[in-house]
């Protein structure tokens, strides 16, 4: 009987529902000169941009029917008139893309965005819970969520991104990266230029192209940096710090409780000081000329250069060739 009634349940429950995940298409087309702006934001719905043709915009959305308790009984209605009238402005050579403006039809249905835009549109994106994806536009973006992933690759430009819980992957970008979340991973290759870089408790992970800067703070976890050639500063509590480069301006590491592990070419001319509190400090390039004691290492390497500051309350450094 129990079993019997659960499939009585279900079979009401399905017919009871015909709208679940249903989906009503749209699209349209602006034409518009350069250089254009796209303004999106979504509360759950997915956006996604990438290059298309010069001189026109191109918005391909999608409207589902939502599932949930307060979802509306005409949600059928609601979605197909918002498909057949979805919330795009248009004001001279900017294209805004919104969420339903009524609560009713906010609580219907979920609007997504597939968007082609010129490779010149200056973007700005902002979601609530839906994932974004830009790919291959060369004006600066800016992308803001609250809880999903932003995924973010060929941008001839730079890009300013701010996350709550979602993870963040850049593949490659050739302006300034400034990327903040609060409880998220950070990975980011192919950086031409500079990158600075916060967040709670997500691993920051790059790799650099060029000689930009890389300025990143973690509060609880690691940072892993690859072919840094600018500046570096790199400060965490208790994640492990690992730099792959050859320093040209001055590189400064501050743990808290993790060790710190740097790879630098043999040939690297640079003045180091690195200091522990209760780890141990191992310099392995050609020697130090200078003072070397258990947990601490201070004097030029090579003939000195750029100063490499390394500080670990009570994690271990190790300074070795590549």
């Amino acid at each position: 009987m129990p079993l019997r009634a659960t499939l009585a349940g279900l079979l009401l429950l399905a017919t009871a529902h015909p709208a679940l995940a249903q989906r009503f298409p749209f699209e349209r087309s602006f034409d518009v000169t350069a250089p254009p702006t796209l303004d999106v934001s979504t509360e759950r719905g997915r956006i996604e941009i990438v290059a298309g043709d010069a001189g026109q915009i191109v918005v391909a959305g999608t409207v589902t029917v939502r599932e949930g308790w307060n979802v509306p009984a005409n949600a059928i209605d609601l979605a197909r008139k918002a498909a057949a009238a979805p919330p795009i402005e248009r004001d001279g050579n900017t294209v805004r893309l919104r969420p339903p403006a009524d609560e009713a039809t906010r609580r219907a249905v979920t609007v997504s965005y597939q968007v082609r835009v010129p490779r010149e549109t200056t973007v700005r994106a902002v979601s609530d819970s839906g994932a974004t994806a830009i790919r291959g536009v060369s004006a600066p973006i800016e992308v803001k969520t609250q809880s999903a992933a932003i995924d973010l690759g060929s941008l001839g430009g730079g890009a300013t991104v701010t996350s709550g819980s979602g993870a963040v992957k850049i593949d490659g970008a050739g302006g300034a990266l400034t990327v903040s979340t609060a409880s998220s991973a950070i990975t980011a290759a192919g950086v031409a230029s500079s990158l600075h870089a916060r967040t709670q408790s997500g691993q920051v992970e790059a790799t650099f192209t060029g000689t930009g800067d890389a300025d990143v703070e973690t509060s609880s976890s690691a940072i892993l940096l690859r072919g840094a050639r600018g500046g570096v500063l790199a400060k965490t509590q208790s994640g492990r710090v690992s730099i792959e480069g050859t320093p040209t301006r001055s590189w400064t590491v501050t743990t808290g409780s993790s060790a710190i592990t740097l790879a630098l070419p043999g040939s690297a001319g640079f003045s180091i000081d690195a200091r522990t509190g209760s780890g141990s400090v191992d310099v392995s390039p050609p020697p130090v000329n200078g003072s070397i004691a258990g947990r601490e290492v201070r004097g030029a390497v090579n003939g000195g250069g750029p100063q490499v500051a390394l500080t670990s309350r009570s994690g271990s450094i190790r300074v070795g060739a590549r």
